[in-house]
């Protein structure tokens, strides 16, 4: 489960940049529909409902009873068949009871799979309505796409896709389909993921493998000790067979903080896999040949490091060209096969996933006598890897690794906004499978330190008399909020950063106007992203008699909600990320006037978080210094200390709205 930033408004005003910059309005072109003879379309189907789908809807609960879930997942089967050979053939069946207009995104179903060793055959697909109607998907309802078909190395990535109809709120939708895959990745290995619990109530959620006695395969089942397998041999002992089942599981609660769904949810895998250097020979064996440079190649490596006199320069610019001169092109790891394509096809190209991106860095770094090898990890997810099955499973993401004279520096060549030695959010912290010379080795990628990742806000702010001000802001933004920042910006016209400054005016200066700025065009990846703007707010200080009431969170320098309202709570309380949220601010007072006694400082802390605010006035009275620090800390916070947090919250929040009164003399 991804983590929202909640505890700093200038981070969470940062979050939103992205919803207040305008947005394009060209719409992207729809993918090209393809027939394909590895496809067989939906049979027409009987309107009669079998024992098990019956007793599904016979016992399916009713929104009344999960009024915070949009559906109800009745039936999740999977029934797997490993062949001697190594293939797999594996038919899946998902029914679903829609509750709500909210779960109609349910019925626009998408299968996807590889076409260079997959195929699908769609059985039967249906939805029942209300009053026990069956109505059935169309055989010409059925469309065979690639959302990548401009991009001919990656045409192999496609989806079946069909609309559900007849939808209503409480129809079930039920559909099942056949997936065939061909050994042709790790033939004779077999591996797998299956999770039960999800955020929705479930009916029954079955998984049933068969497979040649002899095999040997390994299981691990996560966040259910009771979860354990029937297992059955056949009459002839040549086939064994598995099945995991789990019924009327509760949604999963969800609350602010709460641990990762990997960490909460029931969920299992299976791999026939003998150990990760499996994994680490077998990739190895795919990306080494594809890394053979070609003279256009080194006359491209040449132009780059022409000049540059230490390797620290020479792989600055090779990064930044592969990083900004070579399209990324989105598809997770292994959706568009696993073999990076080779070094010379994406230089030619200019465009590539993440694999043949890290692939193509690697042989161009090597040209300058840099060593790089690729890393396998699963982006965003801090659960070591080492710790489960070895499985493909596990991946989802390759970046590289280089040795810089001697220095180990991390290179994601899709994050186009990332400096050259800084790495996206999204690997920090993650445990990374580096795969050289046929082996591998787990090592986890450097999370930030606080001083690395956060916001700084300086600001000074002249107050009139009538309450209106005139309110100067640099703002500078390390790691993740300068990413994000420097992606958006990259993205707007000059009118749209106008615009997009303007509304940040709104929100740092209480309805403020925009009077001047400076910002960057995101291009500049080099040290953190700064931007300067003045404003004028009409109504900065609310205005009574000889009074000016003035907020205290002048910049964000706190949080004025608590994100913990709930009475009780279920799960621990986990931050994942280190930052630092820093705020200066200068208040100058009109003329004539004084401030009297001031908030007493602020020091408060938990396992997680340490906040301190200080306030002092000039020796000549004329205006006032604010000063605070968000300081966040990775760890986790036991439920049975719920109130504690609450606790600390609620003095955070008390003081961050916190006024000065200010006195005409």
């Amino acid at each position: 489960m991804s983590k929202t930033r909640i505890w700093s408004l200038p981070l969470q005003l940062f979050a939103f940049v992205a919803c207040l910059a305008p947005q394009a309005t060209m719409a992207a072109a729809p993918p090209k529909a393809q027939k394909s003879s590895q496809v067989k379309h939906v049979a027409p189907v009987a309107n009669s409902l079998d024992p098990e789908i019956t007793a599904a809807i016979a016992s399916a609960p009713s929104e009344s009873q999960w009024p915070n879930s949009n559906y109800a997942r009745l039936l999740d089967i999977g029934n797997i068949t490993v062949k001697s050979d190594g293939t797999i053939i594996a038919k899946y069946r998902i029914t679903y009871k829609l509750f709500n207009e909210r779960a109609r995104d349910l019925a626009e179903v998408n299968l996807p799979y590889n076409s260079s060793y997959q195929d699908i055959h769609v059985l039967s697909a249906r939805t029942i309505r209300k009053d026990g109607s069956v109505v059935d998907v169309k055989k010409d309802d059925i469309r065979v796409s690639s959302p990548y078909h401009d991009y001919l190395m990656y045409d192999d990535a496609q989806g079946v896709g069909f609309s559900m109809p007849a939808i209503e709120d409480d129809c079930i939708i039920d559909y099942t389909w056949e997936e065939i895959t061909r050994p042709l990745l790790m033939p004779g290995q077999f591996w797998t993921y299956w999770g039960f619990s999800g955020l929705e109530p479930v009916g029954l959620c079955r998984y049933v493998l068969k497979a040649p006695a002899d095999k040997k395969l390994n299981f691990k089942v996560y966040n259910d000790d009771t979860l354990k397998p029937t297992v059955t041999l056949s009459t002839d002992g040549k086939t064994k067979t598995f099945t995991w089942e789990r019924t009327n599981l509760k949604p999963i609660d969800v609350e602010p903080g709460m641990p990762r769904m990997s960490e909460v949810g029931s969920w299992m895998e299976i791999s026939s896999l003998n150990s990760w250097q499996d994994v680490a020979h077998w990739f190895w064996g795919l990306q080494s040949p594809q890394a053979k440079a070609t003279p256009a190649i080194q006359a491209t490596v040449n132009s780059l490091i022409a000049g540059k006199t230490t390797p620290d320069e020479k792989a600055r610019a090779i990064y930044d060209w592969v990083a900004n001169r070579t399209r990324y092109v989105g598809l997770e790891f292994g959706l568009s096969a696993f073999k990076p394509h080779a070094a010379t096809e994406v230089h030619d190209k200019r465009y590539g996933d993440c694999k043949d991106k890290a692939n193509l860095l690697i042989t161009m770094l090597g040209l300058a006598g840099i060593k790089a090898k690729p890393v396998l990890l699963h982006a965003d997810e801090r659960r070591p890897a080492s710790d489960g099955l070895p499985t493909l499973n596990a991946f989802n993401h390759c970046i590289a690794v280089a040795d810089v004279a001697g220095k180990e520096v991390w290179l994601d060549a899709t994050a186009e906004t990332c400096a050259y030695g800084d790495i996206p959010y999204s690997d920090r912290g993650v445990q990374g499978l580096v795969v050289g010379d046929g082996k591998g080795e787990f090592k986890t990628i450097p999370s930030y330190q606080p001083q690395e990742n956060g916001v700084d806000v300086v600001s000074k702010v002249t107050l009139q008399a009538d309450g209106s001000a005139e309110a100067d802001y640099e703002v500078t933004m390390r790691g993740e909020s300068g990413q994000s920042l420097r992606a958006t910006v990259r993205s707007l016209t000059p009118d749209q950063r106008k615009e997009m400054m303007s509304k940040m005016a709104q929100r740092f200066a209480n309805g403020g106007t925009l009077k001047t700025y400076s910002l960057p065009d995101g291009i500049d990846k080099t040290g953190p992203f700064v931007f300067k703007m003045t404003t004028t707010a009409p109504t900065f200080a609310e205005s009574a008699d000889d009074l000016l009431i003035v907020p205290i969170g002048i910049a964000g320098n706190a949080p004025q909600v608590t994100p913990y309202t709930q009475d009780k709570r279920t799960w621990p309380i986990v931050e994942e990320d280190a930052s630092r949220t820093h705020t200066e601010t200068t208040l100058i007072l009109p003329a004539g006037y004084s401030i009297g006694k001031l908030p007493a400082d602020v020091n408060l802390s938990n396992a997680l978080q340490v906040y301190q605010r200080n306030m002092t006035k000039a020796s000549d009275g004329k205006s006032v210094s604010i000063i605070s620090d968000m300081v966040i800390r990775p760890g986790r916070i036991p439920a049975a200390d719920f109130d504690k947090v609450k606790d600390y919250y609620n003095v955070l929040v008390k003081s961050a709205n916190q006024k000065l009164v200010v006195k005409k003399a």
